[in-house]
C-alpha cells in the first residue's frame, strides 16, 4: 500500500530565536531526468463548491456543533492538526494549559501518544515537550481515504469556512491532472486560520509559533523531524 509521512515541529518563537533553525530536507518533488518526459507542473486547488449547511451557527470550524470539537479547542492559545475527511482534530499542545485554556507553568514531564482515524486514514504519533514550547507530530497516511474529499465536509461547513478550507488545499500537479491533496490542514485555534500541510510546504510563522514541516512521499521509513540545533 502506498503510504506517506508528514512531520511537524512547532516551537515558541523565543526558543527558536535562541537556538536557530537547522536545515530542512523535503522529498516528493517531481524530478526531471534525461530518460523521463518532462510534464509542466503548476499549483492547483480543488474546485470551490457550494455549502449545504443550513445553519451557519452549526459550522464545524467556526460554529458550535458538538461533533466538531472546535468549541472546546478554541479555548486554547495553541495550534492543531485537522484530518478533514473524518474531521479528527488534534491539539499539538505546544504550551501547557489546563482544560479551561488557562496557561500553566512547567509540568516536569513530556507526553507521547499514538492515535488515528482508522484504516486508510491518518495516524498520528506525538511527542510533546510543552515545558520547552516544542511539539513534534508525525502523520502517516495511506490509501484513498486520506485524499481530501470536499463532499465529506460540504454539509458541515459554512460557505466562508468551506472556501477557506478548499483554498488551503493547494498542491503541485501536472496541468492535465486534477489536484489530489491530502486531507490534512494546520489550524490556529485562536484565529481559525488554516495552513496547508502538503509535500511542498516547508513551514510557517504563526503569531508566536514557528512550524517546521518535513514530508516523505513513500513509506520507506520515517525520516523524523529536524530539531533546532544549538
Amino acid at each position: 500500500m502506498k503510504k506517506g509521512y508528514v512531520g511537524l515541529l512547532a516551537c515558541a518563537a523565543g526558543i527558536l530565536i535562541g537556538l536557530g533553525i537547522s536545515r530542512l530536507d523535503l522529498t516528493g518533488y517531481l524530478e526531471k531526468t534525461q530518460e523521463q518526459e518532462y510534464h509542466p507542473v503548476e499549483r492547483k486547488v480543488p474546485e470551490l463548491v457550494e455549502s449545504k449547511l443550513k445553519d451557519p451557527k452549526q459550522c464545524w470550524l467556526c460554529g458550535s456543533h458538538e461533533r466538531s470539537m472546535m468549541g472546546y479547542f478554541r479555548k486554547f492559545d495553541d495550534l492543531g492538526v485537522i484530518c478533514t475527511n473524518q474531521w479528527y482534530v488534534m491539539d499539538m499542545h505546544i504550551r501547557n494549559h489546563d482544560e479551561d485554556g488557562n496557561l500553566t507553568g512547567p509540568q516536569g514531564n513530556g507526553h507521547m501518544g499514538y492515535t488515528g482515524t482508522g484504516e486508510g486514514g491518518c495516524f498520528f504519533h506525538t511527542e510533546q515537550m510543552s515545558d520547552y514550547g516544542i511539539s513534534e507530530v508525525s502523520v502517516d497516511y495511506g490509501g484513498e481515504d486520506s485524499i481530501f474529499d470536499v463532499k465529506k465536509v460540504q454539509n458541515h461547513l459554512c460557505q466562508e469556512c468551506l472556501d477557506k478550507l478548499v483554498e488551503s488545499m493547494e498542491v503541485f500537479c501536472e496541468e492535465t491532472q486534477k489536484p489530489k491533496p491530502r486531507d490534512l490542514v494546520l489550524v490556529d485555534f485562536q484565529t481559525l486560520e488554516l495552513y496547508a500541510i502538503q509535500e511542498h510546504n516547508a513551514g510557517y510563522f504563526i503569531r508566536d509559533y514557528y512550524v517546521e514541516i518535513e514530508s516523505e512521499e513513500d513509506g520507506g521509513g520515517s525520516k523524523g523531524i529536524l530539531l533546532p540545533e544549538a
